[in-house]
């Protein structure tokens, strides 16, 4: 089971960062897209929980892909979330 305190934070902040230095809005399923789900499911999580914090939920959903532990692709459907340039600075830290 995915655990919280094992994801690696850090990492994602820094892809978000990275995208958001290319494009003003960057999705979780675009971030997933640019860097593979080094943690499986608990970067997906992890990256919910920052868009949840930091970033704005649009109307819908858009479909997340990721390759689990077993290598098994995987996808799933999440809220249509996005990271704003202009809030960028709430991921420095």
């Amino acid at each position: 089971m995915v655990q919280l305190s094992e994801i690696d934070i850090r990492s994602l902040k820094r892809h978000v960062l990275e995208l958001l230095n290319e494009h003003t809005q960057v999705s979780v399923a675009q971030l997933l897209q640019a860097f593979p789900a080094e943690q499986g499911l608990g970067s997906v999580v992890g990256y919910l929980a920052l868009a949840a914090r930091h970033g704005e939920q649009a109307p819908g959903s858009e479909v997340v892909y990721w390759v689990g532990g077993d290598e098994v692709a995987r996808s799933a459907s999440v809220p249509a979330m996005y990271f704003m340039k202009e809030r960028s600075h709430e991921l420095v830290a």
